[in-house]
């Protein structure tokens, strides 16, 4: 298996506001992210990366600042994306946060909502972070946002409702939110979440539509069926056993993946074909993220980050629909 660098680089001139394409001058926009982890979403806005036989375009996003309370998370976001992240609390981390933005990220944690959390909902002391985000917004003033979330936040009607209400009660800002299937966007998982997006000075985002044929598990994965463990590309796997008490998450070679989880007990993500648990790296394509992209932790702290991820190829699209949102 050959791996790439997760993200190619490119010369320092595309940074610069005077960088043109086609003779056009071509603007990059400062990119502020919130509850970052690993870096999925801000991979996929930053563009300049191979999956699944594709290349997903670099695009004019430059990320000037990020945060996430998760050290080991925090250390495979700067071993790839070579960008400094500050490590802690965002509630306190905000104070050191640009006093401008043009656009904002964040994937606001989603345990109190999850179908596989307590429910809690605003009573619990995580997803209720979705105010810190919408801090930030008020600070930095960004020309647009994108929130993420679990589709379980849906379930929970009335704080969906509230949590909508203090978005669109933003100043000047028009909101819309949609539930995505990831599988309908090149991801081969069939992951769904929830997008919050919006933007002001009068425009209107326009959420991209279903772009690619579905891709299965086994058109992700069948190359790695032959690969004995090798660390060096996170292709090593849990050796747990299966428990007959548990039920089964095995996938179909057939179709996508089932939702990769950052929770692996029980008997969740075994392979469709072989007798074991996926690997690290089978999780990592199922996310769709590219095999340069290197999760230097252990194998619990991988689990989590890869888990936790926004899946970058679903994260470009919606950025694309952002770069073209901000150049009317």
């Amino acid at each position: 298996m050959k791996t790439e660098p997760a993200i190619r680089h490119i010369p320092a001139e595309f940074e610069q506001l005077t960088s043109k394409i086609a003779g056009k001058p071509v603007k990059t926009y400062k990119v502020v992210s919130l509850f970052s982890g690993c870096g999925g979403m801000d991979l996929g806005f930053l563009g300049g990366f191979e999956f699944g036989g594709r290349y997903y375009d670099r695009l004019p996003f430059k990320i000037s600042w990020a945060n996430d309370i998760s050290a080991p998370a925090c250390a495979t976001y700067c071993h790839n994306l070579c960008h400094d992240i500050h490590v802690g609390d965002i509630r306190e981390a905000m104070e050191s946060m640009p006093k401008s933005a043009d656009v904002l990220l964040g994937g606001f944690p989603c345990q109190d909502v999850s179908v596989n959390g307590k429910g809690q909902a605003e009573n619990g002391r995580r997803t209720i972070l979705y105010r810190s985000m919408i801090e930030a917004i008020k600070r930095t003033r960004p020309k647009a946002f994108v929130a993420e979330n679990v589709k379980g936040l849906l379930g929970h009607e009335a704080f969906f409702e509230r949590m909508r209400d203090e978005f669109e009660a933003l100043k000047g800002y028009d909101v819309s939110h949609r539930l995505y299937l990831a599988a309908d966007y090149g991801v081969p998982q069939m992951r769904e979440r929830i997008f919050i997006i919006g933007v002001r000075d009068r425009r209107s985002f326009r959420h991209p539509v279903p772009a690619l044929a579905r891709m299965t598990a086994r058109e992700a994965l069948a190359d790695l069926e032959s690969e004995p463990e090798n660390p060096a590309i996170n292709h090593i796997w849990s050796k747990a056993i299966a428990s007959p008490d548990q039920g089964s998450r095995k996938l179909r070679g057939d179709a996508p993946s089932t939702t990769i989880r950052a929770e692996h007990h029980g008997n969740v993500q075994w392979h469709y074909s072989l007798p074991r648990r996926i690997s690290l790296r089978e999780a990592a394509r199922l996310q769709s993220f590219p095999d340069g992209f290197h999760f230097p932790n252990g194998m619990r702290a991988s689990e989590r980050e890869i888990g936790n991820a926004v899946p970058p190829v679903l994260a470009w699209h919606i950025a694309k629909a952002v770069r073209e949102c901000l150049a009317t």
